[in-house]
C-alpha cells in the first residue's frame, strides 16, 4: 500500500495527489474542516495511518490543527510554486497522511484550497467519488453530472440509457452473421491483442533521444527522479473549442487532447528547441504512458468505499514526426483506439495484476521503473462536474477552477474538464522544458487550428 514501487536507483519522491482548487474568496475553513469530519473522517483510508501495508488508526478525534492550515501569499504564481513545493514534500507518518491548506491573497487575486493527500489513500476518480458529499450542485447529486460513461459512474448517478454525454450514437459492435473463416480470424486476432497487452511493458523500446526527454544513457535502464520539478498552468480552454475540433475530425474528447499535446510538442522542439532530429524529418519513436481509470464499486450511503487505487497504465505511440495536422489526428486516434480493444486491455490488466499481486516486489519495481524511463511524457485526463459546484456544499463557496500537480520521473499533463471549460497544467524539470509557458500557448493555438479558429 505505501511500499514505493520504484527501484532505489530510482530517487521517487513518495505519490502524492495535490489539487488546487481556485475561489474568487477560498471557504471559510471551519466549514471545511466540518466537512472534512462529517463525510470523510468516517473512513479508514481519513482517519488511520500508513504502517507498512497495514492501516493503523491513531486518533479517535480529527486534529483539526494539523489537517487544517493557512497560508497568506500575493499572487497566483506564488500560489502555483507553494502547490509545488508542498507536493514534493511528504506528509509525517504519526498522523493520516493529508492536509488542506487554505491560501488567502490579495483582493485582486484568486484565493485557494490545497488539498495534499498520499496515493494510498486512492487515485482521483476515487477522491471524486468519495468528496461527492462535499460537492454542491443543483439537483444535489453531483456525480450525476460528471461525463463519464455509464460503467464507470455508480448506479445511483448513471442516466438513462443513451443520455450519457459520452453514450455512442451507434452500437460498438455491430451485429452480423460470422462464416467459419471470419470468426477464426477473428480468434487468432483477439489472442494476438492479448498476448500484445500482456507483454506491451516488456517489448517497447525506447523512446528516441530528443532535446524534451533525457539523454538515453541517463534513461538506462532506469531515469533517475533529478528532484526538480515546475508547475505551469496552461491557458483554460472551452469545451466547445473541442467539441468543434472533434466534429471536423470525427472523434473523441481524448483523442483531440492527445493529438494536441503531440501537435504542440512538435512544435515546441521544433519553434523553441530547434530539435535537430525533427528539422531533418527523421522518424522518431515518441510515446505517452496513459492513465486509464477502472470502475469500482460505491454507494450513496458511504461513497468513500470508492476509494482505492484502481487503475491500469499503458503505452501510446504518438506521431511526433508526422508534420500534417490531419495525419497526426488519424495517427493518433489508430494508436488510441487499441485502449479500445477489450483482449489487448484485458491482456494489460492481467499483467498489471501478475506484477502486482503475484510476482515478487523486485519484479514490480524493475516493471515499474524501466517501463516509466521508456516513456517521455505520461497524460491523465478526467472529468469534474459539468456544471458550476460549490465547495463545501454547505456554507461553501463556487468554485472556478482546477488544477492537477502530480510529479513524475518524466514530465508529465494531468487534463480535468470542469464547467465547460478544460484545465490543463504542465509538471516538468524547468531544465528541460525551459519554456513551458511557450508550450502553452502553442497548446492553445494547436487546439484553435484543430477547430479552424486559428
Amino acid at each position: 500500500m505505501a511500499n514505493n514501487p520504484w527501484p532505489a536507483a530510482m530517487n521517487m519522491v513518495e505519490p502524492y495527489l495535490t489539487t488546487i482548487l481556485w475561489f474568487e474568496k477560498a471557504p471559510d475553513l471551519t466549514a471545511i474542516a466540518d466537512a472534512f469530519e462529517k463525510h470523510l473522517w468516517p473512513c479508514h483510508r481519513f482517519n488511520s495511518c500508513i504502517e507498512g501495508r497495514q492501516w493503523v488508526r491513531r486518533q479517535e478525534q480529527m486534529d483539526r490543527a494539523y489537517h487544517f492550515l493557512e497560508e497568506e501569499l500575493g499572487d497566483e504564481s506564488s500560489v502555483e510554486d507553494f502547490a509545488m513545493k508542498t507536493h514534493l514534500q511528504g506528509l509525517p507518518t504519526d498522523h493520516p497522511r493529508w492536509r488542506v491548506i487554505r491560501i488567502s491573497t490579495p483582493p485582486s487575486v484568486q484565493s485557494a484550497l490545497l488539498v495534499h493527500c498520499h496515493h494510498s489513500l486512492g487515485d482521483g476518480l476515487g477522491m471524486l467519488f468519495a468528496m461527492s458529499p462535499l460537492l454542491g450542485v443543483p439537483g444535489g447529486n453531483p456525480l450525476a453530472t460528471v461525463p463519464l460513461p455509464r460503467v464507470m459512474l455508480p448506479e445511483f448517478a448513471r442516466p438513462p440509457p443513451g443520455q450519457s454525454p459520452d453514450s455512442p450514437k451507434t452500437p460498438l459492435v455491430r451485429k452480423s452473421r460470422c462464416n467459419p473463416f471470419s470468426c477464426l480470424l477473428g480468434a487468432f486476432k483477439g489472442i494476438g491483442s492479448f498476448f500484445r497487452g500482456f507483454f506491451l511493458m516488456g517489448i517497447v523500446g525506447h523512446d528516441t533521444e530528443l532535446s524534451i526527454n533525457e539523454p538515453l544513457q541517463k534513461r538506462t535502464p532506469f531515469l533517475p527522479f533529478s528532484g526538480k520539478r515546475q508547475l505551469t498552468r496552461f491557458p483554460v480552454v472551452p469545451l466547445s473549442l473541442i467539441k468543434k475540433a472533434r466534429e471536423n475530425h470525427g472523434c473523441t474528447l481524448n483523442d483531440i487532447v492527445m493529438a494536441a499535446i503531440t501537435g504542440s510538442l512538435r512544435k515546441y522542439c521544433l519553434e523553441v528547441q530547434k530539435d535537430e532530429k525533427l528539422q531533418s524529418g527523421e522518424q522518431v519513436q515518441f510515446k505517452s504512458m496513459v492513465m486509464l481509470a477502472m470502475p469500482r464499486e460505491c454507494s450513496a450511503s458511504d461513497p468513500s468505499i470508492a476509494l482505492r487505487n484502481k487503475m491500469l497504465f499503458t503505452s501510446v505511440s504518438l506521431p511526433l514526426s508526422e508534420p500534417s495536422q490531419s495525419a497526426r489526428v488519424r495517427k493518433t486516434v489508430e494508436g488510441l483506439n487499441g485502449l479500445k480493444n477489450a483482449a489487448y486491455m484485458y491482456g494489460v490488466r492481467l499483467f498489471t495484476d501478475f506484477v502486482s499481486s503475484i510476482a515478487p516486489r523486485s519484479v514490480l519495481n524493475k516493471a515499474t521503473g524501466e517501463t516509466w524511463s521508456k516513456h517521455t511524457i505520461l497524460v491523465t485526463n478526467v472529468p469534474c462536474t459539468s456544471v458550476p459546484l460549490t465547495f463545501p456544499a454547505e456554507d461553501g463557496q463556487t468554485l472556478r477552477g482546477l488544477s492537477l500537480v502530480i510529479a513524475n520521473v518524466m514530465s508529465q499533463m494531468s487534463v480535468i474538464s470542469y464547467n465547460g471549460s478544460l484545465y490543463a497544467t504542465f509538471v516538468a524539470d524547468p531544465d528541460l522544458i525551459r519554456e513551458a509557458k511557450k508550450l502553452g500557448e502553442l497548446w492553445v493555438s494547436e487546439i484553435k487550428e484543430l477547430a479552424g479558429q486559428a
